[in-house]
């Protein structure tokens, strides 16, 4: 008999989950490619150290970048070796839902449609983020009543104000965690002429990084210098990556607030009472709740797993389907390509 299955290919992260929630995969969207015939060699944490250890002969891809699949063939290749790792678990053609950010067109969920099902799938439909999201932190989104979600992931932001299962507001920007990540990078390249690793880029974000002024606080990052390529360590500060990152939050920012302004005046008090719900990797930034709140005047929650809202909601989405029917879980919040058949 064949499983349902909740997928998450996201920029940094890839998640897939069974209708009962339980996190089957829990990858790095990274995939290490033959440069001969472009044959996938290995996917995740394994496809990270690969390329080094053969030299010449592998490189390292990100299949998605900013939410947009990278390269068709090799979207294939990743449902495959997806499919196959829960195989055990869901059988041979299992039912398969998508969560996809808002910006993502027509085409591109074609093409994720047409990929799992070459790697064996039976249907395969999609759900945005935001509302994915939702679902994960046990909205009813059905209901009468407004809820707005947040969800921050590394390469993409959606939001989403929802009632009556359908979305009222929503935007969708093709920025997060990885654009906080570029930031500190060009900071450290500019101010201190430093070329810092993906990892150490990261790493400082981690430990420094706020949305929030506060104590300052002080990491050593060490990099290539990029005048004569040796090693060297510079001090960087909390504030000059907090400078760094700004430009970046406010956008996130704005993209909260237009969703509040451009609702219906009569949801404001739901808004009010319900709060907004945040998801996504910056629900761990330092300070983003307390900024996010400020800018739209909303209490904010954050999810107990941000990373993992998205695909626990379309996992749940999956769990109330009754009849075979997609739809009936969760309003308008799922859909099919059209020219799919049911």
């Amino acid at each position: 008999m064949s499983g349902r299955l909740a997928v998450d290919l996201g920029t940094s992260k890839t998640l897939v989950a069974d209708s009962s929630g339980r996190v089957l995969v829990d990858e790095q969207t990274a995939a290490a490619v033959n440069l001969r015939d472009g044959s996938l060699v290995a996917f995740g944490a394994a496809a990270v150290d690969l390329p080094g250890r053969a030299a010449g002969e592998i490189r390292f891809v990100r299949p998605v970048d900013h939410g947009q699949l990278q390269d068709l063939a090799l979207t294939d290749q990743v449902a495959g070796e997806l499919l196959r790792r829960v195989r055990r678990h869901a059988g041979r053609r299992p039912e398969v839902l998508c969560t996809v950010p808002g910006l993502a067109s027509g085409v591109q969920r074609r093409a994720l449609e047409r990929s799992f099902k070459e790697a064996g799938a039976s249907q395969v439909d999609f759900i945005e983020h935001a509302v994915a999201a939702g679902i994960g932190f046990r909205l009813e989104i059905a209901e009468p009543v407004a809820t707005m979600v947040v969800d921050v992931g590394a390469g993409t932001t959606d939001v989403a104000v929802m009632a009556l299962g359908g979305v009222v507001t929503k935007a969708s920007l093709p920025l997060g965690g990885d654009d906080l990540d570029r930031a500190i990078h060009t900071m450290c390249l500019r101010s201190h002429d430093l070329v810092l690793s993906p990892s150490a880029t990261e790493q400082v974000k981690l430990a420094i990084a706020t949305a929030w002024p506060g104590p300052e606080r002080k990491v050593e990052a060490s990099g290539r210098d990029a005048s004569n390529g040796m090693i060297r360590t510079v001090v960087l500060s909390s504030s000059e990556v907090a400078v760094a990152v700004d430009d970046t939050l406010r956008a996130i920012l704005a993209a909260a607030v237009s969703c509040i302004v451009e609702a219906p005046p009569d949801l404001a008090n739901d808004l009010l009472s319900r709060g907004l719900h945040l998801a996504g990797e910056c629900g761990l930034l330092d300070g983003f709740t307390r900024r996010l709140a400020t800018a739209t005047g909303i209490p904010v929650h954050v999810a107990d797993h941000p990373r993992e809202a998205a695909v626990l909601g379309a996992a749940r989405c999956l769990r109330d389907v009754s009849g075979g029917s997609w739809r009936g879980a969760s309003g308008h919040s799922v859909s099919r390509p059209k020219h799919a058949r049911p």
